[in-house]
């Protein structure tokens, strides 16, 4: 678990810390995600199988914000995007593909994906997708009180 307590002015529904679950065997993405977790006091639940994951979101409820999902784990990682959604509707999912790979990305889009991103991703435009998910947060909770 990495976590960090610096200002980060995120006002999320349920805590004041995101909690964000990442699946990747990708030393430097993981370093990526510490350095964005850092801009926004946040906590990561690092998971190295898509079933680790699904458990994550399955017994976290409303205190896991965001999923990031490095697709290096093939149909495992576009499967678990797909039971994510139905799992958890609007729930924001960020996919990292191969570079160029519009079939996968493609495929986690169908699959519910929030945003794609092409690896490799540099650390500002994953902070700034984050933070963007991150943000419409309170949006969805209420959406789905509605």
């Amino acid at each position: 678990m990495i976590s960090a307590d610096l200002t980060g002015g995120l006002a999320l529904t349920g805590t004041k810390t995101p909690v964000i679950a990442l699946l990747t065997n990708d030393r430097s993405l993981e370093e990526c995600v510490a350095q964005v977790l850092l801009e926004v006091r946040g906590v990561s639940h690092l998971a190295h199988s898509p079933g680790e994951v699904l458990d994550l979101v399955c017994t976290s409820g409303p205190d896991l914000h965001l999923t990031v999902i490095d697709c290096e784990h093939g149909p495992h990682g576009l499967t678990l995007v797909g039971a994510i959604h139905r799992r958890r509707g609007a729930f924001p999912v960020i996919v990292l593909t191969g570079p160029g790979d519009k079939r996968i990305e493609a495929l986690a889009y169908a699959n519910g994906a929030a945003v794609c991103l092409s690896k490799p991703v540099s650390a500002t435009q994953l902070a700034e997708t984050m933070k963007q998910c991150l943000r419409l947060q309170p949006q969805l909770a209420l959406a789905m009180v509605a």
